[in-house]
């Protein structure tokens, strides 16, 4: 029998932790981690009693992993947006395969770099667009294949940030900083739904991209009246705003190992008077919502032409109240409209006997298939990746390097074009060498 993968986990926080657990737990006679790096002490505490490491396996920065040599078959790569070409590269070049959070990174030469290192070393390069390898996309994606609808014609998605997700990530959290981060509010969460569009669509390339939007909403401007610098402290709006941080992490304690990273410590490890207390001083998350250092989008939009005329608009919004994601469909002899939180979406054909539409519905959420992370796609992913590195045949979900930064380069794109005022930006191809210019250019 063949040997397991092991793993170099590279930022041992959220994400990673994650797909190292679905791989434990899947996969369990094809996967081991066998080093973990993270600068945080806390971090590789937990993996170190999670996953029964040596001390000697655990390493505060990749040098000391990179100096000794290629350890181990692949690494997934976890870190924040602004280190993925500094973590990447190396290990590329030292052969390994990886498994790499979303965004690949936050600017076309370094998109360009890891493309084609991850090309001259022949590493298998997949990029965590979870929502590519959950059921409900992979059975829209086959469809689309088989010819059922036609060609695409155009498609309609959104991406409705819910209140708790926005406020503990995007408004409050690590991410409301493009500044810090290095992503803005599309390349962090939207590069999904961009990715998904162009994988649906990958028949043809995307060439031209308009975009406008900002932060108009979720500002001082629109803070309730009265409203004071933090929830817990001097607001009077605390028991009714929908952000209050008392609500949402202390009586609900919504997603609650996000809002109390600050402290250096696990939130399991935190008393509720410690929570409380860290949101009354120094957490970001007890600041008002309206009122936070926040300088990324609060909406926006985008539309996307593809090279056969086909388009995609794509519309993002902070603070939605039922969170989700839509999409619909039109293709030349048919149309898919569906709601991935519910797991549903239906195919419609014309019927010529009735002068009417037939409707095919199916149901992910009934099969099972909905309940996991990601629709599924978190479990998906970490299969298919052990899966290829074992020499497996890819599955419609999975694509080359090349074919997963279309994605990037509209986003690279929409944000150019929304801080012109909504100029349109134009995608070039040349054998390789791609370009992102104005459309007067």
């Amino acid at each position: 029998m063949k040997k397991k993968i092991t793993a170099v986990v590279v930022g041992f926080g959220d994400r990673s932790g994650i797909y190292v657990r679905e791989g434990y737990k899947h996969r369990p006679d094809d996967f081991e981690v066998v080093a973990v790096v993270d600068p945080d002490d806390v971090r590789l505490k937990l993996a170190k009693d999670t996953y029964s490491l040596e001390d000697s396996m655990l390493y505060h920065s990749i040098d000391e992993v990179l100096s000794q040599g290629k350890i181990a078959d692949c690494v997934i790569n976890g870190t924040m947006d602004q280190y993925h070409i500094e973590t990447a590269v190396p290990f590329l070049k030292q052969g390994y395969d990886m498994l790499l959070e979303k965004p690949v990174c936050n600017n076309l030469d370094d998109l360009m770099m890891i493309r084609n290192t991850a090309e001259e070393y022949g590493c298998k390069l997949i990029i965590c667009h979870v929502l590519r390898y959950s059921p409900f996309y992979a059975l829209i994606k086959k469809i689309i294949n088989s010819g059922e609808i036609g060609t695409i014609m155009s498609m309609e998605t959104s991406e409705r940030v819910g209140v708790a997700h926005s406020s503990v990530s995007y408004i409050r959290g690590k991410w409301n900083k493009e500044s810090y981060c290095g992503s803005g509010m599309l390349l962090a969460k939207c590069c999904h739904d961009i990715d998904l569009a162009c994988w649906l669509n990958n028949a043809t390339k995307p060439v031209k991209v308009i975009s406008v939007g900002g932060r108009d909403f979720v500002n001082p401007t629109y803070a309730p009246e009265g409203a004071g610098e933090r929830c817990m402290v001097d607001c009077p709006h605390n028991s009714t705003c929908k952000y209050s941080a008392e609500n949402l992490y202390i009586e609900h304690e919504t997603l609650p190992w996000l809002p109390f990273q600050c402290t250096g410590r696990l939130h399991t490890d935190l008393t509720e008077e410690e929570k409380i207390e860290s949101l009354k001083t120094t957490n970001p998350h007890g600041v008002c919502a309206y009122k936070t250092d926040m300088d990324i989008v609060d909406h926006q939009t985008v539309t996307i032409q593809f090279a056969n005329g086909s388009t995609l608009n794509h519309t993002m919004t902070q603070g939605s109240i039922r969170a989700g994601r839509n999409i619909f469909i039109q293709g030349t002899d048919g149309e898919i409209e569906g709601w991935a939180e519910t797991g549903e979406f239906v195919v419609r054909t014309w019927d010529y006997d009735s002068k009417s539409y037939i409707e095919k519905k199916y149901d992910m959420k009934a099969e099972g298939n909905n309940e996991r992370g990601h629709f599924g796609g978190d479990q998906g992913i970490v299969d298919e990746f052990l899966t290829l590195i074992k020499g497996g045949t890819p599955s419609v979900s999975c694509t080359h390097i090349t074919d997963s930064i279309y994605g990037h380069l509209c986003v690279f794109a929409a944000e150019k074009s929304r801080l012109s005022g909504g100029i349109p930006y134009v995608i070039s191809y040349d054998e390789g060498d791609i370009t992102i210019k104005r459309i007067d250019e």
